[in-house]
């Protein structure tokens, strides 16, 4: 039976210093009281949040649930946002759009995520692995201590997803920066409104880069998803996209957002499992000796330590989530870290189990907005961990890792370790 929490709660133990570093214990406490929650605390700047497994992922199907469009703060009278080019580039991708908007662009990227396309790119994966793995060798020359989450985690992914879109190889190493200053803002609290300003010149930089990588495509199109976009974007907003077009904005906030997305998640995925196998040798010479085992390890890191922790909607009309009400405008926090750690379906859920077969974490969400990238992420992970600690079989942490803080891009800042 469903039920709705006994008493008030509030997410100000989930915001805390203590909270950010180990969420599990309030997700714990939030288990122990029901799916789904109201809050009535109005710092908290929500009204539900949910958090059971079943519960989460009858949110995320939820038609009456949204995203929040751009509508949502307009309707509510606050209209700052429209001053700042890192929010009105969100609005504009398929992140933050419904219906047929949501729909027409999605249809256009999903191409690049094809499984033919994604099987086509494991040859490429597995050649950037190497090359990354050449230069971890040479940093760690003599035992020398090396970032393997700046060095590794972290260029893996962002050369793999410039090889996907056709990113030019000599312009990746651009990009870091300017993705970490336009993610700081998408983490909970009133806190992030700090990193506005540098989100916003980061947004600006971003956009003129993929704006000017379109111009060139178009003139001179090559064997890459970004010259096929191109071909497909009109420079002109008044008029309005067939199901087969884009127009300029559209392309370029969505190239810009699908990039940085395209590796930042898949960067903490590699970080946060590296450091799971290193506490468990056991663990990383099952991987190594059967080669199948790692996807299993990958789902049980992405459930056990996702690097995305919620996801927002708001109610664009009454509705109901397991059996409570949710009343129009209703500002919905979804806890997707939470429902991976739900005892209901994960017993054991503070256990790391990779042989666990309950079902899929919701670390990728569900529904229409379902991580576009999530066969890509997944694979790259399978491929990057076992081949890391092949070729340095003596890895080890160089010093405790550093503190996870965050709830959305959940991962460490940096990674020392020796290998050797």
């Amino acid at each position: 039976m469903n039920q709705v929490h006994s008493g008030p709660v509030s997410l100000g133990p989930l915001l805390s210093k203590e909270g950010r570093r180990d969420p599990n214990p309030f997700y714990a406490d939030l288990h122990a009281r029901g799916p789904v929650g109201l809050l009535t605390d109005p710092a908290d700047r929500f009204d539900v949040v949910v958090h059971g497994y079943d519960a989460v992922h009858q949110a995320l199907r939820d038609p009456a649930l949204h995203v929040m469009t751009g509508d949502y703060p307009d309707r509510r009278g606050t209209r700052r946002w429209r001053a700042h080019a890192a929010l009105q580039v969100l609005v504009k991708s398929i992140f933050f759009t419904e219906g047929g908007d949501h729909t027409r662009v999605r249809r256009l990227f999903s191409q690049a995520f094809s499984a033919r396309r994604v099987a086509a790119l494991e040859p490429a994966i597995v050649r950037i692995i190497e090359r990354r793995l050449d230069r971890l060798a040479e940093l760690g020359t003599g035992g020398a201590p090396v970032d393997v989450l700046a060095e590794f985690a972290l260029p893996v992914p962002s050369d793999v997803v410039g090889e996907l879109l056709g990113v030019p190889e000599a312009d990746r190493d651009w990009f870091p920066q300017r993705v970490r200053a336009f993610g700081a803002i998408l983490d909970l609290g009133v806190g992030v409104w700090r990193f506005q300003q540098a989100a916003d010149a980061a947004a600006e930089d971003l956009t003129g880069y993929f704006r000017d990588l379109v111009a060139a495509r178009r003139a001179e199109p090559r064997d890459d998803l970004i010259s096929e976009l191109a071909s497909a974007s009109s420079n002109t907003g008044a008029i309005v996209p067939t199901d087969a077009e884009l127009h300029d904005d559209e392309l370029v906030a969505n190239l810009l957002t699908m990039y940085n997305g395209g590796f930042v998640t898949t960067t903490h995925l590699i970080g946060n499992g590296l450091t799971l196998l290193l506490d468990r040798p056991e663990e990383t010479q099952r991987v190594l000796a059967d080669p199948a085992r790692a996807a299993g390890f990958v789902q049980e890191v992405l459930r056990h330590e996702p690097p995305t922790h919620f996801s927002i909607r708001w109610a664009a009309e009454d509705t109901e989530v397991a059996g409570v009400p949710v009343a129009r405008d209703s500002r919905v926090l979804v806890l997707l870290g939470a429902a991976n750690r739900d005892p209901a379906r994960f017993p054991d859920p503070d256990a790391f189990d990779p042989g666990r077969d309950q079902g899929q974490p919701l670390s990728f969400g569900a529904g229409p907005h379902y991580c576009l990238g999530a066969v890509l992420s997944k694979m790259e992970g399978q491929f990057a961990l076992p081949m890391l600690l092949r070729r340095f079989p003596d890895l080890a942490l160089a010093g405790e890792p550093g503190p996870r803080t965050t709830l959305m891009l959940r991962g460490y800042e940096t990674l020392p370790v020796r290998l050797s």
